[in-house]
């Protein structure tokens, strides 16, 4: 009998270290590749630096994240697969939808402008110009013609009878180059983000004409989206994600956490703490990132009709069919 007990022990054993030998290992986290641009108005590089804040990062997922110069680079990049979530501008997302026929969702919130700080054209002091009707004959300078901020500007000019292009010109100019070019009359009218205003407004002597919300409302500026099959492949990854990813908007924006996040940017960017401390992530003085990681949908549906109304794309379209929240609201229950 002893011996019998014996020889089930061992076959028992032998089983057992079989099954192992066949289970299969536990699975790799699934690498996601995220486009990013600036920061802080991208907030993720700066979230996924806090790693101690997450949940599910490099556990169920970890993440290369791929710097593109714009959103139409990003938008190439996804539709060649090089990426697997882009940040898009709407402009981009409408381009992409309606030239591209690419079967994209927008899935999250990154970026709007007009619920806190809006994108400021402003003058000096000195200026005869006191309205938006005092432009006709006038230069204003934006960053990209056909971008956000050159839409804002036809927009605000329409609506206060001039024409672009005829009543007014619109010229290019890289951000770092506004204050100097308006300061120096180059141009009346500069085109700033808010660093370059945090900047212009510590100099002193300009004062804001309009702003981009004047033109365009609340703007749906940036906003993180995925292809169908992509979403549909690895949707609970993509929950995951952005679990972490709506948590970390707050913790970003807690005052506790300031100081870390300011060294984060400034290790980002490779520029010192001060140049962020006066602006970044504070109220009325930066971008509105939505603190449920939800788009926009009425703010991004008027912003494409008013893409069509400006001739930028060929026709206006029912957004709620390529905008996707059920992922930020699921990822609400797992945070």
């Amino acid at each position: 009998m002893h011996r019998s007990i014996r020889k089930l022990g061992l076959l028992a054993a032998l089983a057992s270290a079989a099954l192992i030998a066949i289970a299969p290992a536990s699975a790799e986290p699934l690498k996601l590749r995220v486009g990013y641009d600036s920061i802080p108005t991208h907030l993720a590089p700066i979230i996924f630096k806090m790693p101690d804040q997450t949940k599910y990062f490099d556990k169920d997922y970890s993440i290369d994240f791929i710097r593109f110069k714009g959103s139409s680079l990003q938008l190439q990049a996804l539709a060649a697969d090089q990426v697997d979530v882009a940040v898009l501008a709407f402009s981009t997302f409408a381009t992409g939808i309606l030239n591209a026929h690419l079967p994209i969702k927008g899935i999250a919130d990154v970026a709007q402008d007009g619920p806190s700080f809006s994108t400021v054209f402003g003058v000096v002091d000195s200026s005869p110009i006191k309205s938006i009707k005092d432009l006709k004959g006038q230069t204003i300078a934006v960053n990209a013609l056909g971008g956000a901020i050159d839409m804002a500007a036809r927009s605000a000019l329409r609506k206060n009878g001039l024409t672009p292009d005829r009543d007014v010109r619109i010229i290019e100019a890289g951000f770092g180059a506004m204050e100097a070019m308006t300061r120096e009359n180059k141009v009346q009218v500069g085109s700033f983000l808010a660093p370059f205003w945090s900047k212009a407004q510590k100099n002193g002597g300009m004062r804001a004409l309009f702003h981009q919300k004047d033109g365009m409302g609340t703007t749906q500026f940036l906003l993180f989206a995925a292809k169908e099959d992509y979403i549909k492949a690895h949707r609970d990854v993509l929950v995951k994600f952005l679990a972490d990813y709506v948590r970390g908007i707050h913790v970003v924006h807690d005052p506790a956490n300031r100081p870390r996040v300011l060294k984060i940017m400034a290790e980002l960017t490779s520029r010192p703490e001060n140049s962020f401390s006066e602006w970044a992530l504070l109220p009325g003085k930066d971008t509105y990132h939505d603190p449920h990681g939800l788009v926009n949908e009425a703010a991004l549906q008027s912003n494409i009709d008013t893409l069509a109304e400006l001739k930028m794309i060929p026709k206006s379209f029912d957004v709620r069919a390529h905008i996707d929240n059920s992922l930020v609201q699921d990822a609400a229950k797992g945070m």
